[in-house]
């Protein structure tokens, strides 16, 4: 017999690959990402992914329907500000471009239509951890030159 409760539980929320994504990354967490996720009132989407070694996760700027939270996280779970990483970031698109540098725990706002992106993880000492939060079931995301839903 199901509990009156289980509809809040969400186990094993394996995320989906964003286009882009390079085959051998890291494998991540994520949920929302098809459809709302059913029981749950509250719109949202949500990945986590470990990152342990340098690579360019996303190659292109894009940009998206809804407002989006990004956060980089050291990977020492007694010590998340033990940031052993360089990422590049850009934020901006054409010559309004402006690619910054994040070498400590930090958390980015992007609002809808903002372009982002290349998200390049020059140097990683140690593991990091990344995510993103959208409030928002699903999202559309446009990339320059083309469009895609539900990612």
């Amino acid at each position: 017999m199901a509990k009156k409760y289980e509809k809040y539980f969400l186990r094993e929320p394996w995320g989906i690959i964003h286009p882009g994504t390079p085959p051998d990354a890291p494998v991540y967490i994520g949920i929302g990402q098809r459809e709302p996720v059913k029981g749950w009132d509250e719109p949202l989407t949500q990945v986590l992914r470990p990152i342990y070694r340098p690579f360019l996760m996303i190659p292109e700027g894009h940009k998206h329907n809804v407002a989006e939270i990004l956060y980089f996280i050291g990977g020492n779970p007694m010590n998340f500000k033990e940031f052993a990483a360089e990422v590049e970031f850009t934020l901006g698109e054409g010559k309004d471009a402006e690619t910054y540098v994040i070498t400590t725990t930090t958390w980015v706002y992007v609002p809808a239509g903002l372009t982002h992106c290349p998200l390049n993880f020059k140097r990683v000492d140690k593991p990091i951890m990344f995510g993103h939060i959208m409030f928002a079931p699903t999202f559309d995301s446009t990339i320059i030159g083309r469009n895609f839903t539900k990612p």
